[in-house]
């Protein structure tokens, strides 16, 4: 190669050859510049793009609300605190507070109930003669969490799919509650801090960065369930008003394996204040939209919901179901569990299983949404 050169250049008038030189010096050096300036573009392109869609780093989310807490304890890893209430005021280690603020990420323990650590930042104080818990964290180790505790074990691509999926419902619903973001239950999305994480959750969210779907030039409205029961429900099955980018869609038999996909229960009359019930309107999806209960009418999804309030989430587990009225009881012979609108998670742990990849099961359960 040496050779080749000094042949070349000693073909060369000394001009010629000392431009060339010259221009191969500056390609060189124009490399480094230009590959500055493009990072620098991506970056301002990422930016100009958070900027218009109104995106935060960091979300609120009210935690362990259920567990209506008295008392507990705030482990750091320098500290620990006990916060109770008395006569609803606050008490941080037998001192009366307004507010307590931790500084990074901690655990915490209410007695006989639950110990769970958490990412971020936590803010404490009493409600209603309740301690009120905030966590402030940074939305990708939510999505981590969130994926985690809807998914569990499942195959990487039906992961990458719920990622984008709550990432898409995450941005579009924020201020779901009035004082924070969101709740740690299925009223938002499953919650679980550090207990839910795994690499397999935040590698599907790493992997699913910058992508949501979208209806149109809109972040879409998007809803997942359970177990749809082999066909998902179209939005007027379920609630007033209306979303036309939510279609009934075939699951294809996709969430045959969930234990929700078919089931049976069995309503004891003595423990219901009517007599009568009855199917007024079933919905081309299956599901009842019109319920006869004695001399009223009732919607599907209305009944649906106030009976598993009072008896369980898992007892009368979607709108899809017909009823039999037996001496001393109503029987119930269903499908599915949750409301059926969207992604169906069994579902898309079964095509994933079938080699199918994160956009072809969103394509599946979304047709008429793009995701970019």
């Amino acid at each position: 190669m040496k050779k080749n050169r000094a042949s070349l250049r000693a073909m060369l008038p000394y001009g010629t050859w000392r431009a060339s030189l010259l221009a191969s010096q500056m390609r060189s050096n124009l490399i480094f510049p230009i590959l500055l300036l493009f990072t620098a573009y991506c970056l301002l392109s990422t930016i100009s793009l958070s900027s218009s869609l109104g995106i935060i780093s960091t979300i609120d989310v009210r935690i362990l609300e259920i567990f209506h807490p008295h008392k507990l304890q705030i482990i750091s890893a320098s500290d620990t605190f006990t916060i109770y209430l008395k006569d609803n005021h606050l008490f941080i280690n037998g001192m009366q507070e307004t507010m307590f603020f931790s500084k990074d990420e901690c655990t915490i323990k209410i007695k006989e109930k639950i110990k769970r650590s958490y990412r971020g930042t936590l803010k404490i104080h009493p409600l209603m003669e309740e301690i009120v818990i905030i966590n402030r964290v940074v939305i990708d180790d939510y999505l981590a969490s969130v994926v985690g505790a809807e998914m569990g074990e499942a195959p990487f691509e039906a992961q990458k799919a719920q990622a984008i999926v709550s990432k898409t419902y995450l941005f579009k619903n924020l201020k779901r509650h009035k004082s924070y973001d969101y709740c740690d239950l299925t009223h938002c999305q499953v919650y679980k801090g550090k207990e839910s994480e795994t690499e397999s959750s935040r590698r599907a969210v790493r992997e699913t960065a910058g992508l949501l779907l979208w209806d149109g030039d809109k972040i879409a409205d998007v809803y997942y369930h359970s177990t749809c029961g082999g066909k998902t429900a179209n939005f007027a099955s379920i609630f007033e008003g209306r979303n036309e980018s939510l279609v009934s869609v075939s699951d294809s038999n996709y969430c045959s394996d969930s234990p929700h996909y078919r089931w049976e229960w069995e309503l004891p009359l003595e423990d219901v204040p009517f007599k009568e019930l009855r199917v007024i309107k079933m919905a081309p999806d299956g599901r009842v939209t019109e319920m006869g209960v004695d001399s009223e009418k009732e919607r599907g999804w209305e009944f649906r919901m106030r009976i598993a309030r009072q008896f369980g989430w898992n007892k009368l587990r979607s709108s899809s179901f017909t009823i039999e009225k037996k001496e001393d009881f109503f029987h119930f012979t269903g499908k599915g569990l949750g409301h059926g609108l969207g992604m169906c998670q069994w579902g898309a742990k079964g095509m994933a299983e079938q080699g199918k990849k994160a956009e072809e099961i969103l394509k599946h359960y979304f047709p008429l949404l793009e995701v970019r």
